[in-house]
């Protein structure tokens, strides 16, 4: 079971790091309101597929034939995403989904 945990901790410090890059990298960029929408988009866009890249990574060269495993790895990728959208949603959107 530890080996387990320890390989769903590296996917999460992964994962993590990816959405802290974000996250930084859309703050610094989107100092033009008109833009920061779009912006964003890109940014969830782009987190998505590397999330999703890291993760087939992560699964076939750590020999994940454990579906547990699998399954864990999925749901990090799927926190992680909400987690950049809970931080980064521009204001506008965030009220209208209220």
């Amino acid at each position: 079971m530890s080996n387990y945990q320890n390989q769903l901790d590296r996917f999460r410090t992964i994962a993590k790091k990816l959405v802290d890059d974000h996250c930084a990298e859309l703050f610094t960029s989107s100092k033009h309101v008109e833009t920061k929408t779009d912006t964003y988009s890109l940014h969830l866009d782009t987190l998505g597929k590397q999330l999703d890249e890291q993760a087939q990574q992560f699964i076939s060269s750590s020999q994940a034939g454990n579906e547990s495993l699998r399954s864990e790895i999925w749901n990090v990728c799927k926190k992680y995403l909400e987690q950049f959208v809970r931080r980064s949603e521009p204001d506008g959107e965030r009220r209208a989904a209220y």
